[in-house]
């Protein structure tokens, strides 16, 4: 692999682990739908201001187990020293998700837990465990997440739902 970029060898490595996810047996399952790399390249463009991953989470709770989301991960150039941003591009009816789809939880904010250690495969990890089992701690839609607390049996309906009018194949 002709790799000159630190960044890009690292994210290559990234987006190796993470095409690992797509196994039966993988902790938390995730198919990689779009790479910053090409199929016929091993590095992506260098100096861009960012890179983009789309992929599908597979969660695993019952509501949500009928289908997959499609999430973006998005690293600046300054990755891995600042956190991704990651936005569901399915819908999804969630206390950590906003109606315009961004994953709010503690990991992947710069001032709490981020590390620049910290794999690509931990946050998918992070977003089908909070996915799975809302953090209401981090509810970024309060009403939302009220309403997971106070009344699971309306939540459920809603979150089944919105599964139901946007889900994507599990493959």
């Amino acid at each position: 692999m002709a790799v000159t970029d630190k960044l890009n060898k690292a994210l290559w490595t990234e987006i190796t682990r993470l095409k690992l996810l797509h196994k039966e047996d993988a902790p938390v399952r995730f198919l990689l739908d779009q790479s910053p790399f090409n199929e016929s390249e091993d590095e992506p463009s260098t100096g861009q201001a960012e890179y983009v991953i789309v992929g599908r989470i597979l969660p695993n709770s019952d509501i949500f187990k009928e289908s997959a989301f499609q999430i973006e991960i998005k690293l600046t150039s300054s990755y891995p020293l600042e956190p991704p941003e990651v936005r569901f591009l399915t819908p999804i009816y969630h206390p950590n998700v906003t109606k315009d789809g961004k994953f709010c939880h503690a990991l992947l904010l710069k001032t709490s837990r981020w590390k620049p250690g910290t794999k690509l495969v931990e946050v998918v990890r992070v977003i089908v465990e909070h996915i799975d089992n809302p953090d209401i701690d981090y509810s970024i839609n309060p009403e939302i997440g009220r309403e997971y607390l106070d009344n699971r049996v309306e939540f459920n309906r809603k979150a089944l739902k919105m599964v139901e009018q946007h889900k994507l194949p599990r493959n």
